[in-house]
């Protein structure tokens, strides 16, 4: 009997144990977790980043104008939008006189504006009824009149996005704010107080709107996922065939991957409406914690952005980190990305504000990065100056520290800089590096919820060498396209009426049709007589002349039979004309007089071609020779 009731026991209490050690390694922990090994692949881009992190929230925490002194500190965070709530009770949008509506959006006007000087556009969350339009006289009830709320969505949207107000184009618009909740109303979809009427008539105002930009329109801003909120209120769209551009949540939580597991499952109930499968989801709300948490103010809630980041980027079209800044002291919310202008240290930039300022360099194309692991995260993105790299080490329980190796592959022959920073403990360094076989790799000290910011950029191309011309154990050849052009400048240079230029050449091109050159001369014989001295390959022509704006000469020798053996170039000149002659053979020449002088760079260019036995002569005196035995300058 006993066995009977401790087996009851056990089953009965068997799924509490379950979703305990699961939440407990979520907060604590990860069973056996797995090390971070990152490989960046230099090479294989995925397809542009989208910076889908540059959207930040105010909420309700004060009367306006409550972004204006903070300007210089949102700017550098790169914003794409900001959303504001509160937009209809606390910005005296709207008053009756003589029981007539009359709309006043100065105040309103006044914060879009600061949004707009922080490099931002507005995105309204329509929100909250105003109280004239209530019998109760709450922000959070029904209107007495659904035209009244149809005809303030209009005009909200006629003012911001029309042609002949505001002029602002992409301008989104929110229906509402967390509606499910009793604060915010108590809406269900059903029932007396249904928020599927305050989205109808909501976009029924919004496609009213005249003379108007492109704009967005969307919700329904629940506080979290619900399966019914999406498939219902879906249904409901598609059914009245409502305007909707994209479906919006918001998320708080420590488990950094909820955010694109949440967005997955919306997307997956999306599959039952065709018409908008591909709606995109803005994540209007998110963070570590939605109480008034010190968590907020700690490294940790940094660590946990990146982290959150790197997990949801391509899962999800838009998200807004709540909040911009704390509300006023000494009750005001703690979930602000810096203090408030009246703490007692104002203006404050928190450790998650260095999260979001990291995240802005994160521009450029996707790369292939492999190797993340239970506590590291990451990302990498190919710029034109480099390769950018952010990591962050979350961990909530604040116990794992991780030597991690970062290996970049499909590198070009350089020397490179790689620079580290670590934002969070103000430390950062830099390498120089040379790679010769394509690899870098580096080994980085993280501390728990610490962040790692990387860059390498190409400093100058490593020099390549083959076999030269003859063969021999020391004889080697310097392959052009590895490195730089070559210059020659005065006084090792210069430009007189009587030399050569000789080397020995392996062809690497594979295209006989192109065109280059190969080497060029600026030169004046004399004032405002510009002219260049040049050989160049034209199709399957080696050609050597004198070009200047209104007039050219050369003499040119066939080479369509060359293969990738050696071969020999030798260009001359003197008073009576230009020579060239190729592997020994009787020079060709033009026989017209030339003045040749006054120039003072020779410019040997970085073609698909391995150059030794480079000879430079003037008026018979050898100037210059390289026989690139392992060094460009020997």
């Amino acid at each position: 009997m006993l066995k009977k009731y401790f087996l009851l026991i056990l089953i009965l209490i068997f799924p509490l144990i379950f979703f305990a050690v699961k939440d407990s390694q979520i907060l604590t922990g990860k069973a056996n977790p797995r090390k971070a090994d990152i490989v960046i692949d230099a090479k294989n881009i995925l397809r542009p980043i989208k910076p889908v992190w540059s959207g930040l929230a105010q909420g309700g925490e004060e009367p306006p104008p409550m972004l204006h002194s903070s300007i210089s500190l949102i700017k550098p965070l790169a914003p794409k939008f900001i959303r504001i709530d509160h937009i209809y009770d606390y910005y005296s949008v709207v008053t009756l006189v003589n029981k007539r509506v009359v709309y006043d959006f100065s105040k309103l006007d006044d914060t879009v504006d600061d949004i707009i000087a922080t490099g931002a556009l507005p995105f309204f969350s329509l929100s909250y009824m105003p109280g004239v339009f209530t019998s109760s006289g709450s922000v959070i009830d029904l209107p007495q009149n659904w035209d009244l709320w149809k005809d303030l969505v209009k005009n909200t949207v006629e003012h911001y996005s029309g042609k002949n107000n505001r002029n602002l184009t992409g301008v989104y618009y929110e229906v509402w704010n967390e509606p499910e909740l009793e604060q915010f109303g108590g809406f269900k979809l059903s029932g007396d107080k249904d928020y599927r009427l305050l989205y109808y008539y909501a976009a029924k105002g919004a496609a009213e709107a005249k003379t108007v930009n492109k704009f967005f329109l969307g919700g329904p801003s629940v506080g979290s996922y619900y399966s019914s909120w999406v498939t219902d209120f879906l249904s409901f769209v598609v059914q009245n065939k409502l305007q909707l551009d994209f479906y919006s949540w918001h998320r708080y939580h420590t488990n950094p991957e909820i955010f694109a597991q949440d967005s997955i499952k919306i997307r997956n109930n999306l599959k039952n409406f065709p018409s908008l499968s591909q709606v995109p989801l803005m994540l209007t709300e998110w963070g570590i914690d939605s109480g008034k948490s010190e968590l907020n103010n700690q490294d940790i809630a940094a660590a946990f952005t990146i982290a959150a980041v790197s997990s949801f980027e391509n899962t999800i079209e838009g998200s807004f980190v709540f909040e911009i800044k704390d509300g006023p002291p000494p009750f005001g919310g703690k979930w602000g990305l810096f203090t408030h202008e009246l703490a007692s240290r104002p203006l404050t930039a928190k450790p998650r504000y260095k999260a979001f300022e990291y995240l802005s360099k994160i521009t450029g194309d996707k790369l292939s990065l492999l190797g993340q692991g239970s506590y590291v995260r990451s990302m990498a993105v190919k710029t034109p100056t480099g390769i950018r790299v952010i990591l962050a080490n979350y961990d909530f329980s604040g116990k794992n520290i991780e030597n991690v190796p970062i290996t970049f592959t499909n590198l070009d022959p350089y020397s490179y800089d790689l620079t580290y920073d670590y934002p969070l403990q103000a430390q950062s360094g830099f390498f120089e590096i040379v790679t010769s076989s394509g690899v870098i790799n580096k080994s980085f000290i993280m501390q728990p919820n610490s962040i790692l910011y990387l860059e390498l950029n190409p400093k100058a191309p490593i020099a390549q060498f083959i076999p030269g011309k003859f063969d021999r154990s020391f004889d080697q050849a310097l392959v052009l396209s590895s490195v730089n052009p070559l210059i020659f400048t005065y006084p090792q240079f210069s430009l007189k009426p009587v030399g050569s230029v000789s080397f020995d050449i392996k062809p690497m091109w594979t295209n006989d049709k192109s065109v280059f050159l190969m080497y060029e001369v600026a030169f004046s014989p004399s004032e405002n007589n510009s002219k260049s001295l040049y050989l160049k390959k034209n199709e399957g022509l080696l050609e050597f002349g004198i070009q200047s704006d209104v007039e050219e000469t050369y003499v040119s020798v066939p080479i369509q039979t060359w293969d990738n053996n050696w071969h020999h170039i030798d260009t001359s000149w003197d008073y009576t004309g230009l020579s060239l002659s190729v592997d020994n053979s009787p020079p060709v020449r033009n026989n017209l007089p030339v003045d040749i002088r006054n120039g003072k760079v020779l410019t040997i260019y970085p073609f698909q071609a391995a150059i030794d036995n480079l000879k430079i002569v003037i008026t018979n005196e050898q100037l210059i020779g390289r026989f690139f035995d392992g060094k460009v300058d020997k």
